[in-house]
């Protein structure tokens, strides 16, 4: 159990924090960015248009959170007792990769009800499905690449030469696909969760309200 608790404490402080940070990041931006403000149109402020690409940018790093699984495998293989995996590193893990998706959920679920709100597209579940695609390749980048968001700006050369170099290897085919299924079908139950949670809380209000 010693050895369990130690490795919490060493993940708590180490990957799961700031992988949690950028995961926040988006869904902290989705707020500010996807109110819905008078006019009802896009907002011509170049600050909005920066945060949007910030927002895009950093996305992908909310459904990272699930490739860090690799991390519970090194800790199992570590000496650590079966109680200590139960009811220490399951449980961290668990709740680690749940707040990571749940940031990524929120944020796609904001975009999504603001596009819905502009009337920009009637086809909001394409929209969906092809944001869990660009953002499976942007997970494969950071995994496999291991390319930050940043690295758009600070380190462009990088990130073109890996996405040209990618298109020739079966991987990069494979593991996209792979993360896409994972992050559509999870981000569908995630959004169903979510909405009808705020169905219920809404209808509890409003009752109590009357």
């Amino acid at each position: 159990m010693a050895v369990a608790i130690e490795l919490f404490w060493g993940n708590l402080s180490g990957f799961m924090t700031w992988n949690l940070f950028l995961a926040v990041i988006p869904c902290v931006l989705s707020f500010i960015l996807f109110a819905k403000r008078s006019p009802k149109r896009l907002p011509i402020n170049p600050l909005w248009w920066f945060g949007l690409a910030i927002f895009v940018l950093f996305l992908p790093n909310a459904p990272y959170v699930i490739t860090d699984i690799i991390h519970f495998v090194r800790d199992v293989r570590a000496d650590v007792s079966d109680n200590g995996i139960i009811f220490v590193l399951i449980p961290q893990y668990i709740a680690f990769i749940l707040l990571g998706f749940q940031c990524y959920a929120i944020s796609l679920i904001k975009l999504v009800q603001y596009v819905d709100w502009l009337k920009l597209t009637r086809k909001i579940t394409l929209l969906e499905v092809s944001i869990n695609f660009i953002c499976a390749i942007g997970v494969y980048w950071g995994r496999f690449n291991r390319l930050n968001s940043w690295d758009v700006f600070t380190n462009p050369q990088s990130v073109l030469q890996d996405a040209i170099r990618n298109l020739g290897n079966p991987n990069f085919f494979l593991g996209t696909i792979v993360f896409f299924v994972i992050f559509t079908s999870l981000y569908y139950i995630f959004k169903w969760v979510n909405l009808a949670i705020l169905f219920y809380w809404y209808n509890q209000s409003k009752q109590a309200a009357t």
